[in-house]
């Protein structure tokens, strides 16, 4: 498979080419862990497998040299080779595609990944809070869902009370991505013309996306982010009757640390100007998320 460069150069879409255009960026830059001790050792290979498809993804979609043509092209062929199980060039497809003859749940959350993934590639504004949560269901909640079914079929186990699980890890999903999005809001602004926060906020506090682009604290921008923050803090709200339905002990902890960390990280985006600097957990914060999930299960 070959796309069209810049300059007319013909790339050919193989791991050379790929690994090229990775951030670095690894698991542990996450917000939250990525198979922590607390899973079972017997899932980290294809926990981890799933994850660098979707870091390598992401890492396609956010490129900034690369134009919205090239991005899809490449997304599309990942989505073509994913559907057909089909062996390619780039390892980090080919060990997904290993998986799925174990877990074939795996095909559709990858391919679910995706989609949101080609929204990356194109679409730079999300006119209200429905939309967002839309992106959301394809960007965030398939690695909820993917990491509960991966549990229970290890251990074959029916997924009892599945549907207010599956809820509750959306919730939680979807709180932890658009954390993420006011992590990140000056970021994405500046370096991909991007926002993910709605456009329908903007307006209801008079406000242009180009705030974004200013340090010093702005009121109005305070508005917009509290109104943003209670509105995640209702989806964790909402996601521990879920959580608390889970009934294998160590994906239930897991689980929980992540709700801890979410609550952390609104706390702290509250309290601090994500403009400014980039509001993350300290060490102290991480230990404290983690032993209150555990006591708590």
């Amino acid at each position: 498979m070959e796309i069209l460069g810049k300059g007319g150069s013909i790339k050919k879409i193989n791991d050379k080419y790929i690994y090229s255009l990775l951030s670095g960026k690894s698991f542990k830059d996450e917000n939250f862990p990525v198979a922590s001790f607390m899973i079972n050792r017997k899932l980290k290979e294809s926990i981890r497998h799933f994850y660098f498809f979707a870091r390598t993804s992401d890492d396609i979609a956010d490129h900034q040299k690369l134009r919205p043509k090239e991005k899809l092209k490449i997304l599309s062929y990942f989505d073509k080779c994913l559907k057909e199980k089909k062996k390619t060039d780039i390892s980090v497809l080919n060990k997904l595609i290993i998986t799925f003859s174990c877990h074939e749940f795996a095909q559709v959350y990858s391919r679910q990944l995706l989609v949101a993934f080609k929204l990356d590639a194109k679409k730079k504004r999300y006119k209200n809070w429905p939309e967002l949560i839309n992106y959301c269901k394809y960007s965030a909640n398939p690695v909820g869902r993917f990491f509960i079914n991966l549990a229970y079929h290890e251990r074959k186990k029916k997924i009892n009370n599945k549907n207010i699980i599956f809820e509750g890890s959306d919730n939680l999903c979807t709180a932890l991505q658009i954390i993420n999005h006011l992590q990140d809001c000056q970021k994405d602004y500046i370096s991909l013309d991007r926002v993910y926060l709605p456009m329908s906020y903007f307006n209801k506090y008079s406000i242009k996306v180009d705030v974004l682009k200013i340090s010093k604290n702005n009121s109005k921008f305070y508005d917009l982010k509290k109104l943003v923050i209670n509105k995640v803090e209702k989806l964790l709200e909402d996601s521990k009757k879920g959580i608390d339905l889970i009934e294998i002990g160590r994906l239930k902890k897991e689980t929980l640390i992540i709700l801890n960390i979410a609550k952390r990280l609104c706390f702290l985006l509250k309290k601090n100007n994500p403009l400014e600097k980039k509001i993350k957990l300290s060490r102290i914060d991480l230990i404290f998320c983690f032993i209150k999930g555990i006591i708590s299960s």
